[in-house]
């Protein structure tokens, strides 16, 4: 059975369906946030933005109303893997010995973080991964989309400050996240990902090809993105040698 963690996971209440089939077996380590606070999100957004704060709103009453899963179903899925409550600043240290993952998967988050900050996490990556091992990391393709205008800078807005949990503090293309990955130690393969001429590439067949010939234990998971909700999106795999 491979180990597999999950970093900076969204509760698991927010996961579609195929996500949660995917993520809560066992072997999965959840690393993620803590319970949410809903009227007191929406009342922050609601400073920032009226329009925010109206849909962030309008999609918690609707998750109130009609959630994704009966609490018995809750249950269930945290009781299948672990889940850790996670914050983590540069100069830290993630919980695990040495070697131990197969594949960590992260959505959306190092575009959250300083440079610093998300070198000083992919080197602890870089660690607890063991060899052959894969991290796949997913996160906003900045500037070089060719599916959608470049991400605004400070995005979401000058309104939210740079110490918000919604500000992006990172910008992120398919060159400069390469480049952070071999400087960890890990070698850098593109997934899904613009190019600079603003064309869009797909590598998930050859990802998925050279993992089965490998016999990799995570060769399924190395299949599918279809734990992700925010596609497309810029998707790089760093493996350890």
């Amino acid at each position: 059975m491979p180990r597999c963690l999950h970093l900076a996971a969204s509760r698991l209440e927010r996961l579609s369906r195929q996500a949660t089939a995917l993520l809560c077996q066992p072997g999965w380590m959840h690393l993620g946030e803590p319970p949410i606070n809903w009227p007191a999100e929406v009342r922050e957004q609601f400073r920032f933005s009226w329009l925010g704060g109206l849909r962030l709103s309008l999609a918690s009453y609707y998750r109130r109303w009609r959630p994704r899963y009966s609490p018995e179903e809750l249950t269930r899925l945290y009781e299948a893997c672990e889940f850790r409550e996670f914050f983590f600043q540069a100069g830290g240290r993630l919980d695990f010995e040495d070697c131990t993952f197969d594949l960590i998967v992260s959505e959306h988050f190092f575009e959250h973080l300083h440079l610093p900050d998300a070198l000083a996490l992919l080197r602890e990556c870089q660690r607890i991964l063991r060899p052959g091992g894969v991290i796949r990391t997913c996160v906003p393709d900045a500037d070089l989309r060719g599916y959608a205008p470049p991400e605004s800078p400070g995005y979401p807005g000058a309104r939210v400050p740079w110490t918000h949990h919604q500000k992006h503090k990172s910008r992120w293309n398919v060159y400069s996240f390469s480049e952070v990955l071999r400087m960890v130690g890990l070698e850098p393969r593109p997934i899904q990902y613009c190019t600079s001429d603003r064309v869009y590439h797909d590598d998930l067949t050859a990802a998925a090809e050279s993992a089965k010939s490998q016999q990799h234990p995570a060769a399924d998971l190395i299949a599918t993105t279809a734990y992700f909700r925010r596609l497309p999106s810029l998707i790089v795999d760093g493996v350890k040698p």
